[in-house]
């Protein structure tokens, strides 16, 4: 089916009381696994490839093209609703790279830049992108990170309803990511509190649907209740990687016997499939908490 827009996307979301799912990819693998999923629990989906860590001279030389190719092919394959997005781009001008590379939205990662910066290139990016029918999702807030295993909570700060509002009003962004407690690169030893009452402030203020950050560490239970006070986006990738990641190691613990079989065959016997399998079923579990199984 046609690309559906992310607003679209977002709307049945909010209307119907679930948040859609962006699954962060990072291979051909893990974008199937993704759409697989989706298409297993009749779920609208968002798939896309983010900047946060990864080596941007390659993205910006063709890993955008690329994945966004790979992307739109199997968005418009899929047989449920299906966006894509370029996540966290560091620049304007890495954004800029995603519009007419196969993502319908795109996304910079703005935390700690000034706020004349902020909005000047938001808004930039916001009026290039509605040009050629691309969304624009932005962030204001700063979120804490996890880095080799300790919680580095310098520069985070809480979106405000007001600092929201203001945002919004003057950029013209499709969807806002907050910051309400949500941390980024958790996959164990911490686990982050949602201000569920700030969600419900910065609802009532901002005329747009609101993104979750942080999806991978944030608790299920947490997470049903962001979802229900507003959060009609959940990005989760850190998670995914992880899971993907020991499902391989386990695979690779056996001796390859044939590596033409266990290594791009797509056959039972390929590795990486059997790690996407994992991958797909724990997708399917996160769609299942953020309400989106059933809504295709």
């Amino acid at each position: 089916m046609p690309l559906v827009p992310l607003p679209e996307l977002l709307e049945h979301a909010e209307q119907n009381r679930y948040a859609v799912g962006y699954f962060e990819s990072w291979d051909v693998y893990s974008l199937e696994a993704t759409v697989a999923a989706a298409e297993e629990n009749r779920s609208p989906v968002i798939i896309g490839i983010g900047g946060l860590s990864a080596n941007h001279g390659w993205l910006r030389e063709h890993g955008i093209h690329l994945y966004g190719a790979v992307s739109e092919m199997l968005a418009k394959r899929a047989g449920v609703p299906v966006a894509t997005l370029f996540n966290e781009a560091d620049s304007f001008a890495e954004a800029a790279g995603g519009l007419g590379a196969g993502f319908n939205s795109v996304m910079m990662h703005t935390q700690g830049w000034s706020q004349d910066r902020l909005i000047a290139d938001t808004a930039a990016l916001v009026a290039a992108a509605h040009a050629v029918d691309v969304a624009v999702e932005g962030e204001i807030g700063a979120l804490a990170e996890v880095k080799d295993g300790v919680l580095q909570e310098a520069g985070a700060s809480y979106t405000t309803p007001e600092a929201g509002e203001t945002f919004v009003r003057e950029t013209n962004v499709d969807c806002l990511a907050v910051a309400v407690g949500n941390v980024h690169f958790v996959t164990g030893g911490h686990t982050p509190t949602v201000q569920v009452d700030l969600i419900r402030q910065i609802r009532d203020a901002v005329k747009v649907p609101l993104v979750l950050h942080g999806g991978s560490g944030t608790p299920d239970d947490q997470t049903r209740l962001a979802v229900a006070a507003g959060i009609t986006k959940v990005n989760v990738g850190t998670r995914l990687k992880h899971v993907f990641g020991q499902a391989l190691a386990r695979e690779l613990q056996a001796p390859v016997e044939d590596p033409n079989l266990a290594f791009g065959s797509r056959f039972d016997g390929d590795l990486n499939s059997r790690a996407a399998a994992a991958l797909a079923r724990e997708i399917q579990r996160l769609m299942d908490v953020f309400g989106s199984s059933g809504k295709a």
